[in-house]
């Protein structure tokens, strides 16, 4: 007899542990999203006029992502629409964006070294921004899934231990006498 009862309790140690992992998902996430908030407020953004999200602190996702696009859509009209990887390393005299990566046709400073292009650090600054940005609202997002992920789990540990119980209680006289039925072993 006792080992019919083994399967019954393993099925409700399956489930608790399912529902301590679920818990333990939930709290993570629950963390993670206050960690990521809490570190974007830290740096006091606040989206510009023309954002699609105007003059509101970045602390979430759609503000993130707001931020992030506008800094990409400024950084591009600041380099004529070329990215980092579109210009040369040094500035030329036309002022072009593009610039050249040839340091003989490079525009010089006092000193004859040539001068960096400061559109394409302004590219590589703005692009560091942008996934920063994206980065912190996936994070985010992550977290809202792992806290999905930890009540599905949690609720199934529940549905489990239930089985596990009622598995139990097919066996076992006393189990089943408290809710009234006959154990199948009888």
């Amino acid at each position: 007899m006792d080992k019919v009862r083994t399967f019954p309790k393993l099925v409700i140690a399956i489930g608790i542990i399912f529902a301590l992992v679920g818990v333990a998902t939930v709290g993570t996430g629950i963390y993670i999203n206050s960690f990521i908030g809490q570190q974007l407020a830290a740096q006091n953004i606040v989206t510009p006029d023309d954002a699609s999200i105007p003059n509101t602190p970045v602390t979430n996702i759609p503000t993130a992502l707001s931020m992030a696009s506008i800094i990409r859509e400024h950084s591009l009209k600041y380099t004529g629409g070329l990215s980092y990887a579109e210009m040369g390393r040094f500035e030329v005299e036309s002022g072009d964006p593009a610039g050249t990566s040839n340091p003989e046709e490079a525009l010089k400073d006092a000193n004859g070294a040539p001068v960096a292009n400061s559109a394409r650090n302004t590219q590589l600054t703005a692009s560091g921004l942008v996934t920063s940005l994206s980065l912190s609202a996936m994070a985010i997002g992550m977290a809202y899934g792992a806290i999905a992920l930890g009540v599905a789990f949690a609720l199934l540990g529940a549905v489990i231990a239930g089985l596990g119980y009622a598995l139990l209680g097919l066996i076992t006289p006393e189990v089943a006498q408290r809710f009234g039925l006959q154990p199948v072993t009888q």
